[in-house]
């Protein structure tokens, strides 16, 4: 489990640092990274798009560090394979 939470947190590393240099894209075209890309603007839009994609991975990632560092803190010994189970399997119909 170690090795998985390490391996996200490289992962969250080299999204912030993808995020970073895409803003300095952004940036250097002469646009905000807080404003809505004019539609017409395929470039700046792609760039938005992306950005807005890297934001949801690296809020996604975060959550799920917090949930597995919050986990952790339940278990006495802070063993987090111990801490850390699989949600149960809800038998029923499937809606498919």
């Amino acid at each position: 489990m170690d090795d998985a939470v390490a391996a996200m947190q490289v992962l969250h590393g080299a999204l912030t640092f993808d995020l970073e240099e895409l803003e300095k894209k952004i940036l250097a075209l002469g646009h905000s990274i807080t404003a809505v890309p004019m539609p017409h603007n395929q470039e700046i839009s792609e760039y938005y798009e992306a950005r807005t994609a890297l934001l949801g991975g690296l809020s996604s990632i975060a959550e799920v560090l917090a949930w597995i560092e919050w986990k952790t803190e339940e278990d006495p010994e802070g063993d987090v394979a111990v801490a850390i189970q699989p949600l149960p399997t809800l038998r029923g119909c499937s809606i498919h």
